[in-house]
């Protein structure tokens, strides 16, 4: 999990306001204008001020000594290549060139053997926690200054064109007092709103060519490169990432750029998420932000974020906010996208993207979050369906398909392949229909129970072909594998409770299921019961697909508690004992994914507990049947059936061993 920010207590005064005392920066090409990275001697945290500002970033400290050589050095008119009469000091950190070599070094802005070289003296982050020399606060240097925070509007819907405005909705800054250190922007025009965080500094192979993260991008992994490699396949209605950065550039976007920092952290230890967090939870709760479309992504990226860290309450609190917002906006009416889109097809598409995600999000948190309510289930909306993820990717966006044109498929004269998004939407309007059948059970509507089980089979069974494979060239559609997943669930939900698999023990997995209770079946229960276990095989199918688990979006945490339940149910319910390696095996496969997920993601650290007690539980109640039901068997039972059995032996066999017996 991430770790948490670090105090600045001990952070020196001088630190902030004496340009002599840190190292030249190196340019990033995705740095956030408002990363929060932690500092090179991991004591302090920034935050990004605005681009004029004076206060020189964050960057690699020199020492005492240093600082006033430099300055004699600039005094005197000292060259670089002047060789240096003091012996060298030393360092905490050598640059890359001197540590390549096995030399040491003395350290500076440009140490003096790479002055003598004539190569580029670089550095990267010291794994030994040095601080530097600490300093009495204000001493050689003013107080730090410290921003005072925008206001923004949270009134009128502002203006979400990503062409350059006369009046542009600037981010918000947060002075944490003991929490964030001030850092500048840097002026050149070739990196306006960017600042390059202490740790970014680029790593060098020993052929001096720059190395590459698993990222593939220059530096150490970054939040914002996560997000994308991580989460954003799972989720992809923000922008792509060269057109997201560009926002975040102009500072167009905040909230969006603080949630998507935050989601990406939950994937990188290194990172403080709790940092993000904090000051997503100052914009909302003062309400100091724009009241946009990119602002409903922030939200519902940090409330799948917030559940998926189990803070399950927080999580339904600001989805609530997202679909306010949503309706505010008006973003369920095709003309939204039209009008904010300024003409342009990705950010048309992004639009209709979020839309589409808010009901698809809204879905599945309902069916796992006591908290949400399916609000945007019932809102009319005649907003196209999106389009497949490669084609908004490239730009190449094909006139959309509308949802009456998906219902009206399964009466065209051939077949249409919609986009996998489009199926999703379809999976997700079926579980709405799963929780208006629950809520008819108190009516005895029990004919609702066999129309919804149409609903869910009719969605398999009109699948194009292309999409009954997930994996494609080796590729998992991470869209398609919601759906999918959307659908096992749902499965699941309608037919549990109508089968013959008890609850029990199974009561003590609280999260991502919903309280059990027992409704008469509309078939036989053995029925609901082969259907629901078929369900949750499929959940088991959709594990051993190829890749790793951590591609796939958080909520899919939850269907595999679902899964989990119904294995244990049948095992402690229904399997005989000496026939039980198959679903055993099942459930072990649930722990494992369960356990994988845990070192992300916080709710299914707690309900892997849950899930391993009750797996425990079972196993010791079924050894200790099986021992019981033999130590119970009488003695006198034991020769009372050997007797029965003996009567059966013809007498001429009694004979022919009692003889010999007779004659000794």
């Amino acid at each position: 999990m991430a770790s948490q920010p670090y105090p600045l207590a001990n952070m020196p005064v001088s630190a902030a306001v004496d340009p002599a005392f840190w190292t030249q920066p190196q340019e990033s090409a995705d740095s956030s204008p408002m990363a929060l990275h932690p500092s090179r001697s991991g004591s302090s945290t920034t935050t990004h001020d605005s681009q004029h500002s004076n206060t020189p970033p964050v960057l690699t400290p020199k020492s005492d000594n240093e600082r006033k050589n430099s300055t004699i050095d600039q005094q005197n008119g000292q060259q670089a290549g002047q060789p240096e009469n003091q012996a060298r000091t030393s360092v905490a950190v050598a640059c890359v060139p001197c540590r390549s070599r096995h030399l040491k070094c003395d350290g500076g802005v440009r140490c003096s053997r790479c002055r003598a070289d004539g190569v580029d003296c670089t550095y990267i982050k010291s794994r030994r926690g040095w601080k530097g020399k600490r300093k009495k606060p204000g001493e050689n240097g003013a107080p730090v200054p410290v921003p005072e925070p925008n206001t923004l509007p949270s009134g009128p819907v502002t203006n979400t064109n990503l062409t350059p405005a006369s009046h542009q909705v600037l981010s918000p800054e947060y002075a944490f007092a003991n929490e964030l250190a001030l850092a500048n922007q840097l002026n050149s025009p070739h990196t306006v709103g960017l600042v390059t965080p202490p740790s970014a500094t680029s790593q060098l192979n020993l052929n001096g060519s720059q190395r590459l993260n698993k990222f593939g991008h220059v530096g150490p992994p970054t939040p914002i490169q996560a997000f994308y490699h991580y989460f954003y396949n799972s989720h992809p209605f923000c922008l792509p990432q060269l057109q997201l950065m560009q926002l975040f550039k102009d500072r167009r976007a905040p909230l969006l750029e603080y949630a998507v920092q935050y989601l990406g952290s939950c994937y990188l230890a290194e990172i403080p998420t709790n940092l993000y967090k904090e000051a997503l939870n100052r914009s909302i709760d003062s309400g100091q932000f724009p009241r946009d479309g990119f602002s409903v992504q922030a939200l519902i990226l940090y409330a799948v974020g917030l559940h998926a860290c189990n803070e399950v309450p927080r999580s339904a609190h600001i989805f609530a906010l997202a679909q306010n917002l949503v309706l505010e906006l008006g973003m369920n009416r095709m003309d939204y996208a039209l009008i904010h889109g300024h003409d342009d097809r990705i950010l048309e598409e992004s639009w209709r993207r979020t839309w589409w995600s808010s009901f698809t999000v809204n879905g599945m948190l309902t069916a796992v979050n006591p908290g949400v309510q399916f609000r945007l289930k019932d809102i009319a909306t005649d907003v196209p369906l999106p389009c497949e993820d490669h084609q908004y990717f490239s730009g190449a966006i094909p006139y959309p398909h509308t949802l009456q044109e998906y219902d009206d498929s399964a009466f065209a004269p051939e077949e249409i392949i919609f986009s996998s998004f489009a199926y999703l939407i379809d999976a997700i309007r079926i579980l709405g229909k799963v929780f208006e059948v629950a809520r008819l059970d108190s009516q005895f509507e029990y004919h609702a129970v066999d129309v919804v089980d149409s609903y869910l089979v009719n969605w398999r069974l009109h699948l194009p072909a292309n999409k009954l494979e997930i994996v494609n060239d080796g590729v998992i559609d991470e869209v398609l594998f919601q759906a999918h997943m959307v659908n096992a669930g749902s499965t699941i939900m309608l037919h549990r409770p109508r089968s013959s698999l008890g609850f029990g023990h199974v009561e003590n997995v609280n999260i991502c299921v919903q309280p059990g209770q027992v409704l008469l079946p509309t078939q036989t229960r053995e029925i609901h019961t082969a259907k629901c276990l078929t369900s949750a095989e499929n959940v088991s199918s959709l594990i051993k697909l190829p890749g790793q688990l951590v591609y796939h979006t958080p909520l899919f945490t939850c269907v595999v508690v679902m899964a989990s339940v119904v294995h244990l149910s049948y095992w402690s319910f229904l399997v005989p004992d000496g026939q039980d390696d198959i679903i055993k095996q099942s459930i072990r496969l649930d722990v494992g994914t369960l356990q994988q997920y845990s070192h992300t993601w916080d709710i299914a650290h707690v309900v892997l507990g849950q899930v391993r007690g009750v797996a425990h539980t079972l196993w010791n109640s079924k050894k200790a049947m099986s021992i019981h039901l033999w130590n119970n068997i009488a003695h006198d039972e034991v020769i009372r059936g050997t007797i029965e059995e003996g009567a059966t032996v013809p007498v001429q066999q009694y004979n022919q061993l009692i003889a010999p017996m007779l004659k000794s």
